[in-house]
């Protein structure tokens, strides 16, 4: 499975464990996700998957990761509010990525 990496990121993150979070717990930690927080992005962006189960190009994470950093507006999105949102815009808004 195409993972991405720190490196591969477009945008700039903490990288700093807020209080009470977990990084290695991020599913636990939070429901929320913090589009501010490298380590809550990137393993948000890696649990992609296809409809069906079967893997993401790097590419498809990247454009999420601009979806969410440019388009999304919610505040404080769970993360199940966030994958809908990502699963009803992605097709339409994928014609937009700038890269």
């Amino acid at each position: 499975m195409p993972k991405l990496t720190k490196a591969d990121l477009y945008y700039e993150y903490s990288w700093k464990v807020s209080e009470g979070d977990n990084p290695k717990l991020i599913s636990e930690d939070a429901n929320h996700l913090s589009r501010k927080e490298g380590y809550e992005m990137l393993l948000y962006l890696n649990s992609l998957v296809s409809a069906n189960n079967g893997d993401l190009e790097k590419r498809t994470r990247l454009i999420v990761e601009w979806m969410l950093k440019e388009k999304y507006k919610s505040t404080a999105p769970s993360r199940e509010t966030v994958t809908a949102w990502v699963v009803k815009n992605f097709t339409e808004m994928q014609k937009d990525y700038p890269r």
